[in-house]
């Protein structure tokens, strides 16, 4: 009996596995595109709530979740020099914002209501994205090229970005 409740976990153990994800950024896995497999693909100052990572290399819109207190996905690659559509959601109970230092980008979203931003990434490096209100509690995340990508100190982009947000009070906060 007892050999049987040993190999029985073996094979509970292996399912367990088996059907866990791969971690890939295309099945929403948390680790996707990460340097190591272990951290996250870019390192951030601070505290850092990590929802995932998702691959945008072809460019066009990116689905941006903000929530009590973080931003899913957390991590975006995307191509150099391309130009996004972030389509923002603010699933939170609290008003969040999304704001690039030096891409001129804040926009504000209050709950329960959608804004969106469109951003033109830098030829290289990464480039942080936050939550004026709530960065300090982790609500970051950076767009980036490779794993290990540097943060830059401006996020300079040679075309700007154009925000817009709305959300019961239309604001957009620049």
């Amino acid at each position: 009996m007892r050999r049987v409740l040993v190999t029985g976990s073996v094979v509970v153990l292996l399912a367990a596995t088996a059907c866990g994800g791969d971690g890939d950024a295309k099945d929403g896995g948390k680790d996707g595109g990460k340097a190591d497999g272990g951290g996250p693909p870019v390192a951030l100052t601070g505290t850092v709530n990590d929802h995932g990572t998702k691959d945008a290399r072809g460019g066009g819109e990116v689905e941006v979740e903000l929530d009590d207190f973080y931003f899913g996905p957390t991590f975006v690659r995307a191509a150099p020099g391309a130009t996004l559509t972030l389509k923002l959601e603010n699933e939170g109970a609290a008003a969040h914002t999304l704001t690039i230092d030096g891409l001129g980008v804040d926009v504000t979203v209050q709950p329960d209501a959608k804004g969106e931003a469109s951003v033109t990434l830098p030829a290289s490096g990464a480039v942080r994205f936050y939550c004026r209100f709530h960065q300090g509690q982790g609500m970051q995340g950076a767009f980036y090229f490779n794993p290990g990508d540097a943060v830059g100190g401006t996020g300079a982009s040679p075309g700007g970005a154009t925000p817009s947000g709305s959300g019961g009070d239309g604001a957009y906060n620049q």
